[in-house]
């Protein structure tokens, strides 16, 4: 009688999920070939880009070298190859770095570098946001073996949204009285700019016995497995992030999730699944933490949140190949309610 009852109050698990997300600071990466993408690469090892550009400086004629003068030369520009796949919502503050420092040859030519940089974002061919060194006359050194971060941050974007397709782009021009090197396109050398938007909307998390996953659908086309990969998209037990290669075999799973509607269009998510060894853990407390980027990233600091706060409807189940008695998803707990509404009957009826 109550297993009959109980089939009347199992939740729908056709109904609609809705996606949640708000603006949060993505960092847009300048990447190999003059590319320009959210993502970075999971091989931390992976050798960074390197470029020489022209030399900005020149010897007055007949000082031998002792009085030079300089001027703006092109540094770079970075085109993204594909558009954003839907619409989305632009803010500031916009944040630009670049990885920098004075070749070998320069640091021995006896001049400070005294390098200044214009970096220009430009949205859809509009200017999105623009800051130069020469407002605050702002100069800058770096002769030593590493690179040096440069940073930089206007307060305002000029444009509050990019339709789909939208193309973004990063020029740089810099001068400078000696020759420099710039880095790029790897975890530790992330060039690029960051600005706040809502490229990254997330939707179900399913947790089914030892393991736990989460939709998400971002807004450029980017590499899932690599920031899986990276341990930039990670799963925190008990305050512990989970580490991807010490997973047991075949986890964490990426694949196709559901697919969502936004605004009309129907998008295919990802899914990715981790699989908790510790049978104990408090799984309902997990924690999703979101980046595509290093996890120590001031531009763009990873997005943090509950499993449990965006459970989908059926997304508790018992075990990661039972889903629960008679199929049904939750059943346990609804069988449970019953029975102890029939054993506290049964002692009033004593």
């Amino acid at each position: 009688m109550f297993l009959s009852m109980a089939l009347f109050f199992v939740p729908n698990t056709e109904a609609e999920v809705s996606l949640t997300g708000k603006k949060e600071p993505i960092h847009l990466n300048m990447k190999e070939s003059n590319d320009l993408s959210p993502e970075t690469w999971g091989d931390n090892t992976r050798e960074a880009m390197m470029d020489n550009p022209p030399r900005s400086w020149t010897s007055t004629p007949g000082s031998l070298d002792q009085l030079r003068t300089r001027e703006w030369k092109d540094v770079g520009t970075w085109t993204a190859m594909n558009g954003n796949v839907f619409e989305i919502g632009l803010g500031g503050p916009v944040k630009f770095n670049l990885w920098w420092r004075e070749t070998n040859q320069g640091q021995d030519d006896d001049y400070d570098a005294q390098v200044q940089y214009r970096f220009r974002l430009n949205i859809a061919g509009q200017e999105g946001a623009y800051y130069t060194d020469e407002n605050n006359g702002d100069t800058h050194e770096c002769a030593q073996p590493r690179p040096c971060e440069w940073t930089a941050q206007v307060n305002s974007i000029n444009v509050s949204s990019a339709p789909k397709d939208t193309i973004f782009e990063i020029e740089i021009e810099y001068r400078a009285y000696s020759d420099i090197e710039i880095y790029y396109d790897n975890a530790s050398f992330d060039s690029g700019a960051a600005f706040s938007s809502d490229a990254i909307k997330f939707g179900q998390s399913t947790i089914n016995g030892q393991t736990v996953g989460f939709d998400f659908i971002q807004a450029w086309d980017t590499d899932a497995k690599e920031a899986v990969d990276g341990n930039y998209i990670r799963l925190l037990v008990d305050g512990v992030g989970l580490n991807s290669s010490n997973q047991r075999t075949g986890y964490p799973i990426v694949e196709d999730g559901i697919d969502y509607d936004l605004n009309g269009t129907s998008i295919t998510s990802t899914k990715i699944t981790w699989y908790i060894e510790d049978e104990y853990a408090k799984v309902d407390q997990s924690v999703i933490s979101f980046s595509l980027t290093k996890k120590s990233s001031a531009l763009a600091p990873p997005i943090e949140f509950k499993a449990f706060d965006i459970i989908g409807t059926g997304g508790i189940g018992n075990s990661n190949d039972d889903e629960g008695l008679l199929g049904l998803s939750g059943f346990e707990i609804i069988l449970a309610i019953f029975s102890i509404i029939f054993v506290s009957s049964y002692k009033r009826e004593v």
